[in-house]
C-alpha cells in the first residue's frame, strides 16, 4: 500500500500524522500499543490518511499497495521480521514505520526502528518477545502431540503470572482457581492450505487479545475427512490432494509457528464430522490435559463458511465464533446474516497491507496456478509460502493436479506417523 497525492514527490517532505476513518477511528492506542477495532472494523475504502506540515491544512491521500510492498521487500533483505511478532503490529504503526524507513540508508537505524515497532506495536498483554528456553528435563516435554505448543505457551503464561502475582501462596496463584484461556480452531478441506488460512488465526488472535482479558494460548487447524474433499472436487477428482499430502502440507505451513498446530483427529475418523464435533473434541482434549485452566474454544472461519453455520448451536454449546473478512466482504456477510445473526459472531475485518496475489489467494486459485507451475511459480509461492511451495515441487503436486502425472498408491496411503491416530484403515 502506498500513498498518492497531488504531487508524486509530496510525501518526501511530509509527516504521517494519523490514520482515521469516516465512521470510527481505525485503531486505538492501548497500553503497549494495541489494535482494538470494533466488532466490525471500518471499511477499507473509507479509511483516510491525514498528512501535512505542522500548522498547515491537512491533506487526505488515498492509499495504494505497491509502494509499501516495495519498502517491505527492501526491508526483508535487511532484517529478519519475526512472523509471530510483526504480524501483531498495529497497522497504523506499520504504515508509519515503512514510510519513515523508505529513504533510510543506515541498516542499524532500520533494525533499531524495527525493534521498537515490534516491541511497541504488539497488542498482546500476555506474551513477552523473548522467551527463556525450557530445559530438556522440563515436564512440559512429556506432553504429546498435538498439545505440545499449547503446553509450552501455558508454561510461559504461568511464569508471567507468577512474576506479576507475587508469592506462590498468594490467592492469585491458588491452584483451586482456574485460569481462563482461549484456543482457536478452524476446519475445512485445506485443498491445499494457503497463507490466508494462516493469517486468519493471527488476525483473530490480534482482535481477541486487544478486546478481551483472556490470552490465546494456541490454535488448531483441523483438515476434513477425504470423503468431504472428494465430494467438493467431484467434477475434477484429480484436483483432490490426498489426506497424506494435505496433512503434510499443513504441518509444513505451521512448522515455524509457536502456537498453531494441525489436529489429525477429524481427518482420521471413520466418517465426515461436523464442526461442532471438532470443537467439542478440542475442548475436551484441552480440559482433560490442562485441568488448571478453563479453556474457551472459538471457531475461526471466513465469510463463505459463516453463512452455513448454526449460530444457535454454537451459542448453546458455549463456543465463540470469529469471522475474518477482507474489506470488500464485510457488507456481504452482514447482509446475508441479517442483524440478529450478525451479532452471534464477531466480524473482524482484515485491513492488512497485502500483495495482490496473496490478497486473492484461495485454494481454488492455488490449484489453478499449480496446473502450470513453471509459469506461476512466483504467484504460487506468494500464496502458500516458500516451505509449502517447496513441498509442492518435491512431490510433484502440480503435475498430479494437472493430470500430467498420476497419483500413486503411496500418495493415497497414510504416512507411518499418522497411523497411530487413524480410527479406520481402508481394506
Amino acid at each position: 500500500m502506498a500513498f498518492v497525492a497531488s504531487s508524486p514527490d509530496l510525501l518526501k517532505d511530509i509527516d504521517l500524522v494519523e490514520v482515521e476513518s469516516s465512521e470510527a477511528t481505525a485503531t486505538t492506542r492501548e497500553r503497549g500499543g494495541g489494535y482494538s477495532p470494533s466488532a466490525v472494523s471500518p471499511h477499507h475504502e473509507e479509511t483516510k490518511i491525514t498528512i501535512g506540515h505542522e500548522g498547515e491544512a491537512p491533506t487526505f491521500a488515498i492509499s495504494q499497495r505497491n509502494r509499501l510492498y516495495q519498502i517491505l521487500k527492501r526491508l526483508s533483505t535487511i532484517a529478519t521480521i519475526p512472523e509471530d511478532e510483526l504480524v501483531d503490529a498495529e497497522i497504523g504503526d506499520v504504515i508509519k514505520f515503512l514510510v519513515e524507513i523508505e529513504s533510510e540508508q543506515s541498516v542499524a537505524v532500520i533494525r533499531e526502528k524495527l525493534s521498537i515497532l515490534v516491541k511497541d506495536g504488539s497488542p498482546s498483554k500476555h506474551r513477552s518477545l523473548v522467551r527463556p528456553a525450557l530445559p530438556s528435563h522440563h515436564p512440559v516435554w512429556s506432553i504429546q502431540y498435538p498439545l505440545l505448543k499449547i503446553a509450552q505457551n501455558l508454561e510461559h503464561l504461568q511464569g508471567l503470572s507468577a512474576d506479576s502475582a507475587g508469592p506462590a501462596n498468594s490467592p492469585a496463584s491458588s491452584p483451586s482457581k482456574k485460569t481462563d484461556v482461549i484456543v482457536l480452531v478452524s476446519s475445512g478441506a485445506y485443498n491445499p492450505i494457503h497463507m490466508l488460512h494462516i493469517r486468519a488465526f493471527y488476525v483473530a488472535r490480534q482482535y481477541v487479545e486487544s478486546n478481551y482479558k483472556f490470552p490465546v494460548v494456541g490454535a488448531f487447524i483441523s483438515p476434513s475427512h477425504d470423503t468431504y474433499v472428494r465430494v467438493k472436487n467431484r467434477r475434477n477428482p484429480r484436483e483432490m490432494i490426498t489426506k497424506r499430502h494435505r496433512l503434510a502440507l499443513i504441518e509444513t505451513a505451521v512448522a515455524s509457528s509457536s502456537w498453531i498446530e494441525v489436529d489429525k483427529w477429524e481427518i482420521t475418523r471413520r466418517r465426515v464430522l461436523d464442526y461442532l464435533s471438532t470443537l467439542t473434541h478440542v475442548r475436551e482434549m484441552c480440559e482433560s490435559h490442562f485441568p488448571r485452566y478453563r479453556v474457551h474454544v472459538m471457531y475461526v472461519c471466513g465469510c463463505n463458511t459463516v453463512v452455513k453455520l448454526s449460530h444457535s448451536a454454537l451459542r448453546d454449546e458455549g463456543f465463540g465464533c470469529i469471522t475474518v473478512c477482507r474489506p470488500t466482504q464485510t457488507d456481504m456477510v452482514i447482509k446475508h446474516l441479517g442483524k440478529t445473526l450478525s451479532k452471534t459472531t464477531t466480524i473482524v475485518e482484515d485491513t492488512g497491507v497485502l500483495p495482490c496475489d496473496l490478497e486473492r489467494a484461495t485454494s481454488f486459485r492455488v490449484r489453478q496456478a499449480l496446473s502450470n507451475v513453471g509459469a506461476n511459480a512466483n504467484k504460487i509461492e506468494m500464496m502458500v509460502g516458500k516451505p509449502v511451495f517447496q513441498y509442492f515441487m518435491k512431490h510433484e503436486i502440480g503435475e498430479k493436479i494437472a493430470g500430467k502425472v498420476s497419483w500413486t498408491e503411496e500418495d493415497k496411503q497414510w504416512r507411518q506417523e499418522d497411523l497411530t491416530y487413524v480410527e479406520y484403515t481402508e481394506s
